[in-house]
């Protein structure tokens, strides 16, 4: 006997455009099934290999497709599940809005679209937000007009990159950070500096803590496998203390807390308590036997906190972990 299974959308792929498709239409209660051709990619450490990534072609397909003429060619492309935005360089430009017409190559005329680039527009916004953009409006003399900032500032410069940049600025060019969809947090390490006081608690020394100052900072994040997956990314950090202990000895082990900033009078909410829809941070308030799904702005993302502007008072009680499905309501 052979079943049937009736689905409401199938989705062929599950790259970029097929990925996006399936979370927005996830939570509208509609049988939806994936196609994809491979499997997920195998968790290794030549995942972070770029040698191995693109020069030795560890993901490629070993097929071999032929051209027009019949030659073989290989298509360097991958099957997993994600695509080949698996392995992209996490560049999301917007299309500028003379790519929405009638265009003229030396090939012939290139038509133009049925929709224009303001009609897109709000969902570039949206696209932003869901995949964590990193960049800077009004430095690219060639970007379209946007709705909204960039959900994150732009990605820092490695040293050799950043001297290159300062070199075309010199040279009256105008050089401008890709925009990238990553998931880096690099707030903490953008408002450290040299010399800035931080206090010392050492486990094996109880109840005294220890003034210190910041000796210097790494400037390349550092990947540790050993914090499970995905693997974190560390800066190294070296300070001095500035009053010694004759007990203090090499290998203890100890915390360090510098204060970069002090924000009086604000709401606190605990990093994992925030969960996204549409791309825009929510949070499940209790209400009675419910949650409900409530909108919520934020002001200022830590690692394990976040600033709540606007959506929830004091007093306000929010899950840490998404509720069940039947004792969420939303609200639109």
């Amino acid at each position: 006997m052979t079943a049937t299974m009736h689905y409401d959308v199938i989705i062929i792929g599950t790259g970029a455009g097929g990925g996006t498709l399936a979370y927005r239409l996830a939570p509208s209660g509609k049988r939806i099934l994936i196609l994809e051709r491979g499997d997920y990619v195998p968790r290794e450490r030549a995942n972070w290999d770029s040698r191995a990534v693109n020069v030795q072609g560890r993901y490629h397909t070993r097929e071999v497709w032929q051209d027009k003429e019949g030659r073989p060619l290989h298509p360097h492309t991958n099957y997993y599940v994600g695509g080949n935005t698996k392995f992209y360089g996490a560049a999301l430009f917007r299309l500028r809005e003379p790519d929405f017409g009638e265009l003229t190559h030396c090939g012939g005329v290139s038509p133009g679209w049925p929709i224009s680039y303001a009609e897109l527009e709000p969902y570039y916004t949206e696209a932003e937000r869901l995949y964590s953009v990193h960049g800077e409006r009004g430095v690219d003399p060639s970007e379209p007009f946007a709705s909204a900032p960039y959900p994150f500032p732009a990605v820092s410069h490695e040293p050799r990159i950043q001297q290159l940049h300062d070199d075309l600025v010199r040279c009256g060019l105008k050089p401008f950070h890709v925009p990238l969809g990553v998931r880096l947090d690099e707030s903490d390490r953008g408002r450290l500096k040299a010399n800035q006081e931080a206090t010392v608690r050492i486990e094996a020394i109880p109840g005294r803590d220890f003034k210190a100052r910041i000796n210097d900072i790494s400037v390349l994040a550092r990947v540790d496998f050993s914090s499970g997956w995905p693997p974190t990314k560390n800066f190294g950090l070296n300070l001095i203390l500035v009053d010694g202990d004759a007990k203090i000895r090499p290998g203890m082990s100890a915390v360090a807390r510098i204060a970069v900033e002090r924000v009086p009078d604000v709401l606190l909410v605990p990093a994992e308590s925030v969960f996204q829809r549409d791309g825009a941070p929510i949070v499940y308030r209790l209400d009675g036997p419910a949650f409900e799904e409530t909108a919520i702005q934020i002001q200022r993302r830590g690692r394990e906190q976040s600033i709540v502007a606007s959506g929830l008072k004091s007093g306000d009680r929010i899950a840490q972990r998404r509720p069940p499905a039947e004792l969420i309501r939303r609200t639109n």
